[in-house]
């Protein structure tokens, strides 16, 4: 593939990464209201309730062309709508630069990952924003979402190890060959491929939904109180579907020491907690083992190093 083919390719994944930001807007706003369908009616000012017009309505550049306020009633409209937008596109140019990044030639695999990779950023994306105002996960999200994750990987067992050309020979080494997402395979040989990545996808969600729903019984006999919501539950499992039993358990890993350094930082400003949702530090978590896991493998790795060479000093 040409250098100019891949440009093309590269900017167009960001474009549509806008586009796609603009939907889940519609997204963010409709589904925790029940208010009406995510397809219909078109978006309109919820002040003085005119239709926003075509042009009106152009990812990132609308918004500042208006100045942050409806063409009509001049009502402010939030700079969320923008973020998302912005937050998406830039997600979508990282998942384009992961499909294209040193492939002489992309083909299904690259494909498949960059289509697999977008949907779970946009997915994370309208949890995120709706557990930040709401404090729910949605179920339209988490649930078909698992079930995406699970025929995904059903479907191209590439994803949780196997590589083509072991596909065409029948056999899959679950710790060798291309891996497009971290999901580590299974612990012991399936050879059919198909079942190998499917078992794989689903030990992730089981991992995935285990371990916060084994957290919320612990905290609750603890503290007497919910500690985590049903909705953390099944949107671990959405993850754990995609990214296997051991990316999910590092994103559970990531998640308590992103909310923690949250936690510490509010408290010595405010002097106070209050409810913090921790669904936006579970997307944070598998952000990162969604798109820097050799990053993540590598610093874990340091920290082990170090404590060991600080308990053999403290031993010795």
């Amino acid at each position: 593939m040409a250098d100019s083919q891949r440009l093309v390719l590269f900017v167009f994944s960001g474009l549509f990464g806008l586009v796609i930001g603009s939907f889940l807007n519609v997204c963010i706003f409709r589904l925790p209201r029940n208010c009406m369908s995510i397809v219909g009616p078109r978006s309109r000012c919820p002040k003085c309730l005119n239709w926003i017009a075509w042009f009106d309505n152009i990812p990132v550049l609308s918004w500042g062309v208006l100045g942050g306020k409806c063409r009509h009633c001049r009502n402010p409209i939030s700079v969320r709508y923008t973020l998302v937008e912005l937050l998406t596109g830039v997600l979508f140019l990282v998942a384009g630069w992961r499909a294209l990044h040193g492939v002489p030639a992309p083909g299904l695999p690259q494909a498949v990952g960059f289509a697999l990779e977008a949907w779970l950023v946009a997915a994370m994306i309208v949890c995120t924003f709706i557990d930040l105002e709401f404090r729910i996960l949605p179920d339209e999200i988490t649930l078909s979402g698992i079930v995406i994750g699970l025929a995904a990987s059903a479907a191209f067992p590439f994803l949780h190890g196997g590589s083509l050309l072991d596909l065409e020979a029948d056999a899959l080494p679950l710790h060798h060959g291309w891996h497009w997402l971290p999901g580590h395979g299974l612990p012991w040989a399936v050879r059919e491929p198909h079942l190998a990545s499917l078992l794989a996808s689903l030990a992730g969600a089981l991992a995935g939904g285990g371990s916060i729903w084994l957290v919320g019984v612990l905290g609750k006999l603890i503290f007497r109180k919910d500690a985590m919501g049903f909705g953390d539950v099944k949107y671990m499992a959405m993850v754990g579907s995609v990214l296997g039993w051991r990316g999910v358990l590092l994103t559970f890993v990531l998640a308590c020491l992103a909310g923690s350094i949250f936690g510490i930082g509010k408290y010595a400003a405010v002097r106070r907690m209050g409810y913090v949702p921790f669904g936006p530090f579970l997307s944070v978590g598998a952000l990162a083992m969604l798109f820097w896991a050799p990053l993540v493998d590598a610093a874990l790795a340091a920290y082990l190093r170090g404590t060991h060479h600080l308990l053999d000093r403290f031993i010795h």
